[in-house]
């Protein structure tokens, strides 16, 4: 058995565990806050997609109305994504106006993208649904197609890498925080700006799953040349530090796809 495969199964036992909480119905897709909108979304497939929206009002003296970056927020395991709050704060929309997304995976029998580990190999992949509704976002929205960023932490750290491992021509820049993917994928992902955050002390998701993807993008000599931060003391809630890391944000509005 190969070290990645040993990885596959730690990261299957552990995130299909029990001790990940779920998302309760009460609260927004993705754990937004109150400036969010609830959208839902029927994809081709038949297949409902919940999601947060936050769009931010424009100037009225801005004419015309000028086209914004979009960020896409997948949460983790235990239903919410810091990010998306972070980003939609007047602060951060003061410095960094854009539009923030945050679908769902309702219940435990869906996952972001096809892969062996993560969710139940028997959960439903919301892919399809929800790159159907981030089109519809990008055409109601008034979105840049060159400043789409994508971010997510733990399962939704996962998804990040599954997404651009399938779709990176679509993507300016991504953020996976404490994910792991297969390093075999890493070529594919070409062209895109990617920042990669992971605890050292993880217990939950390998922190080899960063690090051998960076690596192996290294490797490959993808553009632009990945980073990643490894960050000393820090357990699985990576995305806490990660996403208050000013730095960070700076780095991602400034990458725009060619």
């Amino acid at each position: 058995m190969t070290k990645y495969s040993l990885l596959v199964q730690l990261v299957a036992m552990l995130l299909t565990g029990t001790g990940i909480g779920q998302e309760t119905s009460a609260r927004r897709p993705g754990g937004a806050n109150a400036s969010f909108a609830v959208r839902e979304f029927r994809g081709s497939n038949g297949h409902t997609l919940r999601y947060s929206l936050f769009v931010p009002a424009a100037k009225s003296s801005e004419k015309p109305k000028p086209k914004l970056p979009l960020v896409l927020c997948l949460h983790g395991a235990a239903g919410s994504t810091v990010a998306a709050n972070v980003l939609a704060a007047p602060e951060m929309q003061q410095k960094h106006p854009c539009v923030v997304m945050a679908p769902t995976c309702e219940g435990r029998d869906t996952r972001w993208v096809e892969a062996p580990f993560g969710r139940g190999r028997d959960a439903r992949p919301v892919l399809p649904e929800l790159l159907e509704a981030l089109d519809t976002v990008i055409q109601d929205a008034n979105v840049d197609q060159t400043r789409l960023y994508l971010t997510g932490q733990s399962m939704g750290g996962i998804g990040t890498w599954g997404i651009l491992a399938k779709h990176a021509d679509r993507f300016a820049a991504a953020v996976p925080v404490c994910g792991i993917w297969s390093p075999e994928d890493a070529a594919k992902m070409n062209g895109v700006a990617i920042w990669a955050f992971h605890g050292d002390m993880d217990p939950t998701v390998p922190l080899a799953g960063s690090r051998d993807m960076i690596a192996v993008l290294k490797k490959a000599g993808v553009t632009p040349e990945p980073r990643y931060s490894e960050l000393a003391g820090v357990g699985h809630g990576s995305w806490g530090p990660a996403y208050a890391t000013p730095e960070l944000w700076e780095w991602l509005f400034a990458q725009k796809k060619e």
